[in-house]
């Protein structure tokens, strides 16, 4: 690796932490271990936001008012804080604002929200003596079941790598919070439009447990991180020429022994 020699210590095991690990413990790294801060900004994080605050208004409406027109109006108020340059290239933009905007009226107009949901963009703590520190998951959208509740992630983008941390994490912490796991868990991967859904046993929270310890022993050994080979992570990084030095100065250490 390049230099990083200590060991990290982990306070708290935070959702959005894990989230960047596992797209790329490199750019994890120079960014919230080293501080690195870029005036490139990520443009899935910018998205993001502009998908959290639409959802969060959405779900505030009386249902009279959840519209169709209402996702749109939402979606050009906050849209309009996104640049151009913040993106690959301007397809690259105009197809992200074209995604988000189709695959969110789906999501949200497919069906009628009744009810006010149980957790709408809500931050929760909770000591874990299993993992010897603290968890941190915020719950976008949570929403009264039957006999429990459903659990609604509504991201960007993802993969079958970041699906899995989030049904353990998810699983492990209701269990421990809560003392119920919700009925199912929707994770929806909004560029391309997909939902994957899962539904949580018992036995998902005793593996999710040795997950997230596994994930937490990845994170304490810096000089066992592993650059991520996802093209679409790396063309967009703001951390590129640092991280190319930093494979170059490791090679040439390496021929030279």
């Amino acid at each position: 690796m390049i230099g990083r020699e200590h060991r990290i210590s982990i306070a708290t095991l935070t959702d959005y932490h894990l989230q960047d690990f596992i797209r790329c413990p490199y750019q994890f790294y120079y960014f919230h271990i080293e501080g690195k801060i870029t005036t490139q900004t990520d443009w899935r994080k910018m998205v993001q936001f502009v998908v959290n605050q639409v959802v969060s208004r959405y779900y505030k409406l009386p249902p009279i008012c959840q519209t169709t027109k209402k996702v749109l109006e939402f979606i050009d108020d906050h849209w309009s804080a996104i640049e151009v340059r913040q993106f690959e290239s301007k397809i690259h933009y105009y197809k992200a604002l074209a995604n988000i905007t189709d695959h969110l009226l789906q999501c949200l107009t497919t069906e009628r929200i009744e009810n006010p949901p149980l957790f709408l963009y809500e931050k929760f703590n909770i000591n874990m003596d299993e993992l010897g520190t603290e968890l941190s998951l915020t719950f976008e959208v949570a929403e009264w079941s039957g006999n429990s509740f459903i659990i609604k992630k509504y991201l960007v983008d993802t993969d079958e790598e970041m699906n899995l941390l989030f049904k353990n994490m998810i699983s492990v912490f209701c269990e421990k919070a809560f003392g119920q796991l919700p009925e199912r868990i929707e994770i929806y991967s909004l560029m391309e439009g997909k939902k994957e859904t899962f539904i949580p046993t018992k036995k998902d929270v005793s593996g999710g447990l040795e997950y997230l310890n596994m994930i937490k022993n990845l994170l304490q050994e810096p000089k066992k991180y592993l650059k991520t080979d996802s093209l679409a992570v790396c063309k967009s990084c703001s951390y590129q020429k640092r991280c190319y030095e930093g494979i170059n100065i490791n090679q040439e250490r390496f021929n030279s022994q």
